[in-house]
């Protein structure tokens, strides 16, 4: 959703379940528009991905500087499907997700399990 989303290269993206060695690699969708005999280098990075809504936690790793603006679409017949996304951004900016223009609290810091506590 950032200004430069046609021209940013972020690929490829791994994502893959946290503590497990496994990632899968995705990269983007092939060029958006065609110049003549040229491919036009604009493409919308997207990433689709099967995952297990199971309330696991996945990681996701840019090979490119990712996006200040992402948006994730999570699709599920289980009403109680759920996961945890962490992305590792290379600064230390502060980050929110909003549901519908509206900002989600972060979930309390656990400091027995030195993770945030479970969702509610």
């Amino acid at each position: 959703m950032d200004d430069d989303r046609v021209d940013r290269g972020m690929q490829p993206v791994y994502i893959g379940l946290n503590g497990t060695k496994q990632a899968n690699k995705l990269n983007s969708f092939m060029d958006n528009t065609w110049d003549g005999f040229y491919a036009g280098q604009i493409r919308l990075s997207r990433f689709p991905a099967m995952i297990d809504g199971n309330g696991g936690a996945y990681n996701i790793s840019f090979t490119g500087s990712p996006a200040k603006k992402l948006r994730f679409i999570f699709n599920s017949n289980n009403k109680t499907a759920g996961m945890t996304i962490r992305i590792a951004y290379p600064g230390a900016e502060s980050r929110s997700i909003t549901i519908n223009d509206e900002v989600i609290e972060p979930n309390p810091w656990d400091d027995a399990t030195q993770m945030y506590g479970p969702i509610k």
